[in-house]
């Protein structure tokens, strides 16, 4: 849904909302043992991506709507003296929160009933396998909320035009995390939930733009 406005003073308003909702099943697959699922639809994926837990938390997920669900809304608004301010507003999910961890075989033999695919009979395995530990689409950071702020001055210079802006980004400094370490290790999680990368800090920036 969205909206868009103008005024007869110049002012503008505009955005919108969008909202959906996502269901994956793949419990249909858990009689084919041999068939490695993805967390996302069910097709085959390369041999070092996690395995998924065959259980109906993992092969059935549902994306609740709120996590699935984004605002944002533009507003311009003419000032006196050839003045213009505005402002963005975007409200977005955060990202979705998972965990994965290397598990032996002698971890997986007592709940898996025998060894491991890749141990091939060998009387000493050392195998390994990565399995997914969070269900797809259950867990997610707090939702990114930030305000891009924009004044803009234009001057005339007989058939020119120089137009000065001063942004403002991120305008109350959130610090939302847009990507993390997702892999668990050791009985503590290791740097599980360690921020690799956080949304850019409060910053100013000057512009100017000459039409002729």
């Amino acid at each position: 849904m969205t909206l868009n406005a103008r005024f007869s003073s110049g002012a503008q308003v505009g955005g919108g909302l969008s909202a959906g909702r996502t269901v994956s099943d793949t419990c249909a697959l858990n009689a084919l043992p041999q068939v490695r699922v993805s967390t996302l639809d069910g097709a085959a994926v390369a041999a070092t991506a996690p395995q998924v837990s065959r259980t109906s938390e993992f092969c059935r997920t549902t994306r609740p709507w709120a996590d699935a669900t984004q605002v944002k809304f533009l507003a311009i608004y003419p000032l006196p003296w050839e003045f213009q301010v505005s402002a963005t507003y975007q409200n977005i999910p955060g990202i979705p929160i998972m965990a994965s961890r290397v598990f032996t075989n002698a971890e997986v033999r007592s709940s898996l009933g025998r060894d491991l695919g890749a141990c091939r009979g060998a009387a000493t395995c050392n195998a390994t396998v990565l399995v997914d530990m969070v269900p797809s689409g259950t867990m997610f950071e707090d939702r990114l909320q930030q305000v891009d702020l924009r004044f803009t001055r234009s001057f005339r210079l007989a058939r020119a035009r120089i137009r000065g802006n001063a942004d403002f980004y991120n305008l109350f400094n959130a610090g939302d995390v847009l990507n993390m370490t997702t892999r668990y290790a050791g009985t503590t999680g290791g740097q599980w939930l360690r921020p690799i990368q956080i949304l850019g800090g409060r910053m100013f920036k000057f512009s100017a733009q000459l039409d002729f």
